[in-house]
């Protein structure tokens, strides 16, 4: 047997431990509270028992990545077994394999760039239960190991250094962490509850389908804040400042500013009072009832290139980004909107 093998084989078992081990610790709408003395990789485990008490029927097991990635694959191609299905992708049979190829080589890249993802996999074949898996790449230290490493998670590393931001608008790391796992596992939730993304033509149906899956996901974050932290937190208008400096990161993908905002509004006792699968279904129909069709993502997309080089996010950088925008007027409207937003949010994180 060799070593990376038997390292493999070692990472199996360390993971059916986990996988097998009793979870029922916590009761299934009970609310969790925030503890600033628990470790990242700590909470973290904690928050995941919750998740596996909560949703039996989904396995979720999480990849590291960094120096034990070769082995994290090994370790996930065991877990699957043989011929595995995605579960995100809409896909007629003949392609199952190819989409698992794409799939696994998508996982390899967040492992690689320690980047949070999550996938659904139905392992039918395989020796673990149950056969829904959700696998999550998340680091907890790196993520949020401090309060640094949280705040300049969401942020382009150059314009983090550049900004002065005050200390009451640092992301405290217990609380983006959980936003960070609720948002990843919002994305297997809804592959499992709501069903796939559809086949489509389109160029850009892809990114259309991340953008809309993302509001969805920060929504539920967000509400799943309000819901397990008992104590006021400046946390929700923190992130939407965050959130709010996606065009700055070149990023208008991952712009949830309006739904953020839209979620600060609504009554936190209505959501204190909602069980974690009810805010689930609740954070997605506000998705639904708010989102945009595919040609007025590709406006939205046009707008907000037209919005980043006025923000003076590099021209070149804005135009590389999506192509196939590159002949649509923005919309003069959702310029000025994204403008206004984008240089608020910068502002007050510089602390004006």
């Amino acid at each position: 047997m060799s070593v990376q093998i038997g390292k493999s084989v070692t990472r199996l078992i360390f993971y059916l431990l986990v996988i097998t081990a009793n979870t029922h610790s916590f009761a299934q709408d009970k609310p969790q509270t925030s503890n600033l003395n628990l470790s990242a990789t700590s909470l973290f485990n904690e928050k995941i028992n919750h998740y596996k008490t909560l949703y039996p029927e989904i396995l979720f097991i999480n990849l590291r990545g960094g120096v034990e990635t070769n082995e994290d694959m090994v370790a996930l191609d065991l877990i699957l077994g043989y011929a595995p299905t995605s579960l995100d992708y809409e896909h007629p049979p003949k392609l199952r394999e190819d989409l698992m190829y794409v799939s696994a080589n998508r996982i390899l890249l967040m492992l690689d760039t320690q980047s949070p993802s999550a996938s659904l996999f139905r392992a039918e074949n395989s020796f673990v239960e149950p056969k829904n898996v959700c696998v999550l790449t998340i680091d907890p230290e790196e993520v949020a190991g401090n309060t640094t490493r949280s705040t300049k998670h969401l942020l382009h590393p150059v314009l983090y250094k550049l900004l002065k931001i005050p200390e009451s608008m640092y992301l405290l790391p217990d609380e983006y962490l959980t936003f960070v796992i609720d948002h990843e596992v919002y994305h297997c939730l809804r592959s499992m509850y709501v069903g796939p993304q559809l086949m489509s033509s389109k160029d850009l149906w892809g990114e259309y389908n991340n953008f809309l899956g993302d509001q969805g996901a920060d929504a539920y974050a967000l509400l799943m804040h309000y819901k397990t932290r008992k104590q006021v937190s400046e946390f929700p208008q923190n992130i939407l400042r965050m959130r709010g400096m996606s065009l700055y990161n070149a990023d208008p993908d991952h712009l949830t500013y309006k739904m953020l905002k839209l979620i600060i509004k609504l009554q936190t006792k209505k959501i204190v009072a909602m069980n974690e699968k009810e805010i689930f279904y609740m954070a997605y129909n506000i998705k639904k009832d708010l989102s945009i069709e595919y040609d007025e993502y590709i406006q939205y997309l046009a707008s907000a290139i037209k919005a980043m080089k006025l923000i003076g996010v590099n021209a070149e950088e804005a135009d590389k980004l999506y192509k196939q925008v590159k002949d649509i007027k923005p919309d003069p409207l959702i310029v000025k909107e994204l403008v206004k937003s984008s240089r608020q949010c910068l502002s007050e994180l510089n602390g004006e």
